[in-house]
C-alpha cells in the first residue's frame, strides 16, 4: 500500500494541476493553459514510473516509448512556459523543433521493439532497464539497437537540463529587467518564483541523474529510497502548480500596458541628458510622485514632456538604477524620514509601507533590505535606541 502512495503521488498531483489548468480558457491565458499541457505530460510520464516499479513487465515494455517521449518533453514544454511568460504572445510552430528529440527517440525505440522476439524483450527489461547495463557482445543487433537508443536518449536528457534551464533563466532575467524599466510597483509582475524555480529544477535533475546512474531497478525493491525522488518531485510539481496558478501577469498583459501609454505619450519632445535629470530629479524631489504605489515611467514622461526611450537611458546611465530601483530607493529615503522624524508614533510596518507608496509590505521589506542592509524593523529598533 505504501509502495502504492510513493509511486502514485506525483502522477496524482500533475494529473490534479493539469485539470485546474484546463479549466481556464486558452485565449486568457495561454501561459496558464500550456502549463495544463507540460503537467498531463508529466502525468503520464510518472504513470509509466509506476507501472514500471510495480513490476508491470509487459506493459511497461508497451509504453516504453511513450515513457521516453514525456521524458524528453518535460524540459522542452516547461521552456516553452517561460516563453509564453516571458516574450512570446502566442504558441509559435517554430515550438515544434524543440520536441524532434523526443519524436526520433521514441519512434527509434518503438521501432527497434518491433524487431525483439519474447526472450530479448525480457533480456532488454532485466539487463538493460532494470540493470542498467549494455547488452554482451553475444547480444542480437536488434537488442543492442534498442540499447543503444535508451542510454543515448539519456545523455540527451541530461544536455536538455542544461541547455534549457540555462535558457530559461535567461529569458527570465530579461523580463524582470524589462518591466523593472516601466513599473515602479512588482508585485505580482515579477517572476521572483521561475527563477528559483529554475534552481529547484536544477536539484531535482541532479537527482534524476543520480537515479539514472544507479539505474531503476535499485529502487524497485527499496520502497524507502524509493520514497526520496518521489517526494521530491511532488513537492516541486506542486510548487510549480501553487504558483502557475497565481501568476495572472505576464508579457500579454506588459504589452497591452506599453500600447496604451504609448499612444498617451506620442507626440511628446525629447530633452538632453543633463537637462531631463535635472528636471527628473526636481520632480521626484519636489512632487513625490513616487508615492503613487501603480506608478509607471509612463507617467513621468507625460510630466516631463519626453518619451519612454530616452528617459530610461536617462535612468540607466546617469542614475545607474533601474526605474523600479529608482524609484523604491526615493520611497526608501521617504520611509526613513518618516521613522527618524520626532513626531512618528510607532506606526505599523503595513502604515509605513503604505504611506512610502508601496504596493506591499513584501514589496517594502524586500526593498528597505536591498538599499538599507537592514530589515526595516531593524531599523526602526536601532533608530530608538539612539534617541
Amino acid at each position: 500500500m505504501l509502495k502504492e502512495i510513493i509511486t502514485l503521488t506525483p502522477m496524482n498531483v500533475s494529473a490534479f494541476w493539469a485539470l485546474v489548468f484546463f479549466s481556464n480558457r486558452f485565449s486568457k491565458n495561454k501561459a496558464r493553459y500550456w502549463l495544463g499541457i507540460f503537467m498531463l505530460v508529466t502525468a503520464i510520464l510518472y504513470a509509466c514510473h509506476a507501472i514500471f516499479f510495480h513490476n508491470y513487465r509487459e506493459l511497461y515494455l508497451k509504453v516504453d516509448s511513450l515513457y521516453l517521449l514525456s521524458g524528453l518533453s518535460v524540459y522542452p514544454m516547461y521552456y516553452i512556459y517561460i516563453r509564453l511568460l516571458t516574450c512570446d504572445l502566442k504558441l509559435k510552430r517554430t515550438y515544434i523543433l524543440h520536441f524532434i528529440p523526443a519524436i526520433v527517440f521514441s519512434v527509434s525505440l518503438l521501432f527497434t521493439g518491433q524487431l525483439l522476439g519474447l526472450q530479448e524483450e525480457k533480456l532488454y527489461y532485466e539487463y538493460v532497464l532494470v540493470e542498467n547495463q549494455f547488452p554482451g557482445n553475444d547480444a542480437s543487433i536488434s537488442l543492442k539497437a534498442m540499447a543503444a537508443v535508451f542510454f543515448a536518449s539519456r545523455l540527451v536528457f541530461g544536455l536538455q537540463t542544461l541547455i534549457y534551464l540555462f535558457l530559461g533563466y535567461q529569458l527570465v532575467q530579461k523580463y524582470n529587467q524589462r518591466i523593472a524599466d516601466f513599473y515602479s510597483n512588482l508585485e505580482g509582475r515579477e517572476l521572483i518564483w521561475v527563477r528559483l524555480l529554475i534552481f529547484s529544477f536544477l536539484i531535482t535533475a541532479l537527482v534524476s541523474f543520480a537515479v539514472n546512474l544507479m539505474g531503476r531497478g535499485f529502487f524497485i525493491n527499496n520502497t524507502t529510497l524509493l520514497s526520496v525522488p518521489a517526494i521530491l518531485f511532488s513537492c516541486l510539481l506542486f510548487f510549480i502548480g501553487i504558483q502557475g496558478n497565481k501568476q495572472d501577469f505576464y508579457v500579454g498583459k506588459f504589452v497591452e500596458d506599453e500600447k496604451k501609454e504609448q499612444e498617451l505619450n506620442r507626440g511628446n519632445t525629447i530633452y538632453y541628458n543633463k537637462k531631463l535629470k535635472k528636471q527628473l530629479k526636481e520632480l521626484l524631489d519636489n512632487e513625490k510622485i513616487y508615492l503613487a504605489p501603480e506608478l509607471k515611467i509612463t507617467e513621468l514622461c507625460r510630466e516631463l514632456n519626453t518619451n519612454r526611450t530616452y528617459l530610461s537611458n536617462v535612468i540607466n546611465n546617469d542614475f545607474q538604477l533601474s526605474f523600479n530601483d529608482l524609484i523604491n530607493k526615493y520611497r526608501i529615503n521617504y520611509a526613513i524620514s518618516l521613522i527618524t522624524d520626532e513626531s512618528y508614533n510607532q506606526n505599523s510596518l503595513q502604515e509605513l509601507a503604505d504611506s512610502s507608496g508601496f504596493g506591499s509590505l513584501s514589496s517594502f521589506n524586500r526593498a528597505f533590505k536591498k538599499f538599507t542592509g537592514t530589515t526595516a524593523g531593524e531599523y526602526i529598533a536601532n533608530s530608538n535606541n539612539t534617541v
